[in-house]
């Protein structure tokens, strides 16, 4: 098992073997029984402490609730109180803590408990020594498994009980080990009960369908699993560390944010292609949303999939176009299905039995049937109850799921949607919006779309565009046909032209007759529950009055009828007809775009005339200018005026984001069997050439001494090639060099693939109007055009040139 620990630097690793998890384990078992908490709130990153934390628990006997870091503090608490929780354990941040009970945290009790009480059972071991070195650090509190402890009582403490015991007020199912709470739409988490037989039932069906699906072949069987989500879902709990640990096999369990994850829906490519290229795994579970990141990389570079040998999908509905598109590009993709409530998985494919487009066969420990009202009903797989609920509930043998569904004859489960959200059309037609919502998810500009229309003619497609992309109108619901080149009347027209694609694909019942297009949709957390699902209610309630002046429209049913289109934007978005500044960036610079395409080392990798030297000559130059990138934005952001403040917030998360991608360059360039030393040092053929290293003085004197904006013309000119051609060229490159992954980290991260960071870009361009700025800005992205593609055209194309072609571009100083 490897992964993060928090007695180490961040991005550092551990690595337990099975005995040295076992120690770690029963080290932090003994501790927690002497400690004395018996209902455990678990609140922390993904980490080798999780698994411990999770694992000491199990062995101890005590009951674990997992706790979402991407809860509100209202949903904390209610979890809290709803479990009767004794104990807090892991990262509680004081903001956290002082929203308990609405009373500033005053029920967390702030007496010391001894550390030797508390790890009095630790051995001498190097490996549980680092783990829970963090109790070292704590002066107030212990640590187990490093991770703090502290006692929480929900309730102020009455009578002579102990405040140190649990009060036992809410009675929770005989058994339960397990409590994971789960958001609905009403944001109230639910409290799910699991027993430890249950869990232990489940993750060893899923191991054992594993390997009969390997059908005696141990090669086919995964033997390296990473986490992705969060450990706090029970799908990833299970798949993660339980299966896994069944079956002999390592699994790698680092923080989110170094897998490009961070929060409940904020996603880095980058960051995700880097770890797959480093780690390789061959198992992953995984979200529809991500499954569509993965496809993108696997066509751009078809090797990130060749370690895999099995992605489990849940989550959400996937669609049978997604799936097949994975299967193409080498990605071994198989839906399943399944609900806390029962424990997680219910149904899978695998490999011996699949039929993409429905959720599998149901798992041998439990029996799935059909209501007579379409409802899926599973039985001998239930939770053993809700926390906080009548014992008369609890251990129910049947779980009414809320999904519809069927089987097919030969046994396949099919999910067609949620049961209260069916959609009923003026026509009669019963139609489940998930199902048209997931085969949209192969569309590009349909990812935020949601369907309305209960009791309509017709369907309508409430899309939310990237806020960079959307027009500005000063009519809120104005209907236009208008094709002007502006961007953002672009990826309207593109939205408009995957619906009627979407359509063909439809029956006629279902197709879109109508679209609403707004604001992107993560300007309104307001309309989704904490774990991402739309509220539909909120949609209709933000949404009505299009809605009601679309249902007095008549609507054209033949087969090739256009769909209608409305706007709703928000108030605060105004009218121009001017050009966006960012479409005249992309002008502007054409002429310099051109001429740096004109490079033979284009050409080079197009035919397949590219040498190591070539390539590793390319890195050295990339290095000497990525590693300035930080401190360039650092420096931009300290010149910005006042009234750039916005911009200023956008650097700083700019800054997270290009932290270390330097050190991705010297990984490459090792990989290659160059002499990355000598790069870090600027000596010899490791040194900067005098092109790059003029343009990184350039762009310090125009931040220091002209305009600060003009570094975004670099932004521009190296996020827009890379954008452009950096995926193709990596693929050429590799293909051509036949060079192993943990070469190409740095092409590859900054493919074509970034599209959303260049959208982004675009919108913070849009944003700046004042023409003098602008014109630094197209300035900045001249000259770097010009130097950037002088260095290009300098790259050695043989490897007789190589020598020369170093002399030439080496600069006079470090």
């Amino acid at each position: 098992m490897v992964g993060n620990v928090n007695a180490q630097p961040p991005g550092e690793r551990v690595s337990l073997t099975y005995q040295q998890l076992s120690q770690a384990v029963n080290t932090a078992r003994d501790a927690l029984l002497a400690f004395g908490g018996r209902r455990l709130a678990l609140r922390a990153e993904n980490g080798l402490e999780w698994a411990i934390a999770d694992l000491a628990a199990m062995a101890a006997g005590l009951v674990l609730v997992p706790v979402p870091l991407f809860f509100s503090p209202s949903q904390v608490d209610h979890l809290l109180q709803e479990a009767d929780i004794d104990t807090l354990w892991g990262h509680w941040p004081s903001d956290l803590l002082n929203t308990l009970s609405g009373a500033a945290g005053k029920h967390v009790r702030n007496e010391k408990v001894t550390t030797e009480k508390v790890t009095s059972a630790k051995s001498s071991n190097d490996i549980d020594r680092e783990v829970n070195a963090e109790a070292a650090k704590t002066a107030e509190y212990p640590a187990i498994a490093g991770l703090t402890v502290r006692r929480y009582v929900a309730q102020p403490n009455t009578g002579n009980s102990s405040p140190d015991k649990s009060q036992d007020n809410v009675a929770l199912p005989e058994g339960t080990a397990k409590i994971t709470f789960t958001s609905g739409s009403t944001g109230h988490p639910k409290g799910v009960c699991l027993s430890q037989a249950h869990l232990d039932k489940t993750s060893h069906t899923l191991a054992s369908q594993l390997v009969l699906a390997a059908n005696g072949d141990t090669a086919a069987l995964p033997q390296h699993h990473m986490v992705l989500l969060p450990l706090t879902t029970l799908l990833e709990n299970i798949t993660g560390l339980y299966v896994p640990l069944m079956m002999g096999i390592p699994t790698t369990i680092l923080h989110g944010s170094q897998l490009g994850l961070n929060g409940s829906s904020q996603f880095d490519i980058r960051q995700f292609a880097a770890a797959l290229f480093e780690l390789q795994p061959q198992s992953l579970v995984i979200t529809p949303a991500l499954l569509g990141a993965l496809c993108h990389l696997a066509a751009a570079s078809p090797s990130v999939a060749k370690p895999l040998k099995f992605v489990a999908v849940g989550g959400a509905r996937v669609s049978e176009k997604l799936l097949m598109q994975a299967h193409h590009l080498g990605i071994p993709a198989f839906e399943g299905y399944g609900l806390s409530e029962c424990g997680s998985v219910v149904s899978l494919n695998t490999p011996r039995y699949n039929r993409p487009g429905c959720s599998g066969m149901p798992l041998p420990h439990c029996r799935v049937s059909i209501s007579d009202d379409g409802e899926v009903v599973v039985h001998h797989a239930g939770m053993l109850g809700y926390a906080g609920t009548d014992p008369s509930s609890h251990h129910p043998d049947t779980i009414h799921t809320g999904d519809l569904g069927y089987l097919d004859d030969d046994g396949f489960l099919h999910i067609t949607g949620r049961r209260k959200n069916v959609l009923i059309t003026s026509f009669g037609r019963n139609i489940s919006p998930e199902w048209v919502e997931s085969e949209a998810q192969p569309y590009p500009a349909l990812q935020q779309m949601l369907v309305a229309g209960d009791g309509m003619e017709r369907l309508i497609a409430i899309v939310g565009l990237p806020a960079v992309q959307r027009l500005h109108t000063t009519d809120l619901q104005h209907n236009t046909t208008s094709q002007d080149e502006d961007a953002r009347q672009i990826q309207a027209q593109a939205v408009i032209t995957a619906i009627e694609a979407l359509n063909s694909q439809l029956p006629d019942y279902a197709r879109l007759g109508a679209v609403i297009l707004t604001d992107d949709f993560r300007q309104s957390p307001d309309l989704f529950t904490a774990n991402g699902r739309p509220k539909r209610q909120a949609f209709h309630d933000r949404f009505q009055h299009v809605l009601a002046e679309l249902a007095t429209e008549q609507v054209n049913l033949t087969h090739d009828f256009q769909p209608i289109v409305k706007w709703q934007l928000n108030k605060d978005t105004t009218m121009t007809n001017e050009t966006a500044f960012f479409d005249q960036l992309v002008q502007h610079t054409q002429p310099a775009r051109d001429t740096m395409y004109r490079a033979p080392v284009f050409a080079a990798c197009a035919q397949g005339n590219v040498t190591l030297n070539t390539y590793t000559a390319f890195l050295t130059q990339a290095y000497h200018h990525v590693k300035h990138t930080v401190p360039l934005l650092m420096a931009c952001g300290s010149r910005l005026p006042e009234r750039y403040e916005w911009l200023r917030q956008a650097i700083g998360e700019y800054i997270e984001e290009e932290k270390g991608h330097h050190e991705w360059i010297l990984n490459d360039l090792t990989a290659c069997g160059a002499d990355a030393d000598a790069v870090r040092a600027n000596q010899g053929k490791g040194r900067v050439g005098s092109d790059i290293e003029l343009m990184v003085a350039y762009l310090y004197h125009q931040i220091d001494r002209c305009n600060p904006l003009a570094f975004f013309g670099m932004v521009w000119v190296l996020e827009g090639t890379s954008v452009a051609s950096g995926g193709e060229m990596a693929a050429m490159i590799q293909k051509t060099l036949n060079l192993p992954n943990s070469a190409m980290s740095y092409l590859i991260s900054h493919s074509s693939l970034d599209q959303e960071h260049i959208q982004l870009f675009e919108g913070l361009m849009n944003r700046i109007t004042d023409p003098a700025d602008q014109q630094a800005i197209l300035d900045g992205a001249d000259m770097v055009y010009r130097l950037y593609g002088q260095m290009l055209h300098n790259l050695p194309i043989s490897d007789n040139s190589a020598e020369q072609a170093t002399q030439d571009t080496q600069g006079a100083c470090a």
